[in-house]
């Protein structure tokens, strides 16, 4: 199997529809896929607003709808229903998985998925027809079993993530528990679970690798 990570810097985005979206939000993280067709796809955003931007500038992108705003008081995830081509490409294509969270910052996206190489090659090609990427970068997973992201399985690897990304390890805390929970819209428990094997993981993970 095969990783890939297909970048577009913000030369090779600034004269797509993409560009709108650096116009509204320093940063964006797409941090799951919640429904996935062909016409469009339900996604948990974290965005970092421009200084003077906000949720209607977002919404005023013609392929993003915001649905939903998660959790105002914490984090400020939102729940978006995605049209635009590049996603629907990515999210439907057979075979590959897209690896999250993705992100897109200061004008620059980065995706990276796994798969089959016939799958993976296809995928590339359409890319390159429809959005030509800056750069490729392909490794065989098989030959370096060792990374921490083989070692977790996707929703702990959220999870993690997740709480990494939001200051959950600084001190003191950035977020609580219930927030990030909330955040990925499951139970306190069901998250607090997931996040401790994946803890317990990295652990043995970083033990090996002295």
């Amino acid at each position: 199997m095969r990783e890939v990570s297909v970048s577009w810097d913000r030369e090779a985005l600034a004269n797509t529809d993409l560009a709108l979206l650096g116009d509204v939000v320093q940063r964006l993280s797409f941090i799951g896929n919640l429904l996935i067709t062909p016409e469009g796809v339900r996604q948990i955003i974290l965005p970092v607003f421009r200084e003077g931007k906000s949720v209607k500038d977002l919404e005023a992108i013609p392929y993003i709808t915001v649905e939903q705003e998660v959790n105002e008081r914490e984090g400020g995830a939102l729940v978006i229903w995605n049209t635009h081509a590049l996603v629907c490409l990515a999210s439907t294509t057979e075979n590959i998985y897209i690896m999250l969270p993705t992100e897109f910052e200061n004008g620059t996206l980065t995706l990276t998925f796994r798969g089959i190489p016939q799958a993976i090659s296809s995928f590339v090609k359409l890319s390159k027809v429809f959005l030509p990427p800056a750069d490729i970068r392909v490794r065989d997973i098989r030959e370096e079993g060792n990374s921490l992201i083989d070692v977790l399985t996707q929703r702990q690897h959220e999870c993690y993530s997740l709480a990494t990304q939001h200051g959950y390890y600084n001190e003191p805390k950035s977020i609580t528990i219930q927030a990030l929970a909330d955040i990925l819209g499951i139970a306190r428990s069901t998250y607090q679970e997931h996040l401790q094997t994946a803890e317990a993981e990295v652990l043995k993970w970083a033990g090996d690798q002295l």
